[in-house]
């Protein structure tokens, strides 16, 4: 299977019109994308989990891509976004409970899924997320000022890049599609980012009802190993951590065999039917 043989569609979750590609049959897995961007970061992985036997989609979150956004506003809240993505699984796979991966504040979309619907999934994997978000300013609001604004746009385009893995640094056409991906992600992101300063769901861990599998590049700077062992541990027995030598901020984007393999892996050996 390639990229080539992904289908788009569009269906409305709460009346928001919202895209996301598809392709394969078997198991239901759901990927959440990073902050700004969209599911172009899972077209590689998505084909390589189909050939795996899963019916694999990937969802532009809302005022992301090609969805549009709820009330013509930006998302500023990662449960508003983890809700959302509840309502699509259930409207795209009805009873059936999908797995679930999310990267960076997908990561973190993620463990707003196990503090809130654990039971509701086969198995949620967070990468490159934690917990808990941190202000990276005295206050999340500020992000909305213009003189912040402004920032944010070479932000996403040369932090994104700079949170690859070495490998991928080195492969000159997949920096450039990365750094394309987040070029126009100015309102979006600035939610995202937003939402990740204000999200905490660390009193609502301890009981996961699904596995977990808490991944962790060892090449990106923005998450010390340290903070996504603490997140792992506070789910519990059901968590386990894979930390990826020679990955960055992007595991899905920058290996999606490996990545294809550990979730193919972690749902066998881990979910009972």
């Amino acid at each position: 299977m390639s990229t080539e043989e992904l289908t788009g569609h569009y269906i409305r979750i709460d009346g928001t019109r919202t895209f996301y590609d598809e392709i394969g049959t078997g198991i239901p897995f759901i990927g959440i994308h990073t902050a700004g961007s969209d599911s172009r970061e899972y077209q590689y992985l998505l084909p390589l989990l189909a050939a795996r036997g899963f019916r694999a989609v990937a969802l532009d979150l809302p005022g992301h891509s090609r969805s549009y956004p709820q009330n013509w506003r930006a998302t500023t809240s990662l449960h508003e976004h983890a809700e959302f993505v509840f309502r699509f699984a259930r409207e795209v796979f009805g009873d059936e409970k999908p797995v679930v991966a999310g990267c960076s504040i997908g990561g973190c979309i993620s463990f707003d899924l196990i503090a809130h619907h654990s039971d509701a999934f086969r198995a949620i994997i967070p990468m490159e997320g934690l917990a808990w978000g941190s202000r990276i300013l005295p206050a999340p609001v500020d992000l909305a000022r213009p003189s912040w604004s402004t920032a944010w746009k070479p932000f996403l385009e040369y932090a994104a890049v700079d949170s690859l893995g070495k490998p991928t640094l080195a492969r000159a056409e997949k920096v450039k599609e990365l750094w394309w991906q987040h070029q126009n992600a100015h309102e979006a992101g600035n939610g995202d980012i937003q939402g990740w300063a204000a999200h905490d769901v660390r009193h609502l861990l301890g009981d996961s009802q699904c596995p977990v599998l808490v991944v962790k590049g060892n090449d990106d700077f923005w998450l010390p190993a340290e903070l996504i062992e603490q997140s792992a541990a506070m789910v519990g027995d059901q968590a386990e951590i894979a930390m990826l030598d020679g990955i960055g901020h992007y595991p899905m984007f920058e290996d999606p065999e490996l990545i294809a393999d550990l979730i193919a892996d972690f749902v066998k050996r881990r979910v009972v039917e």
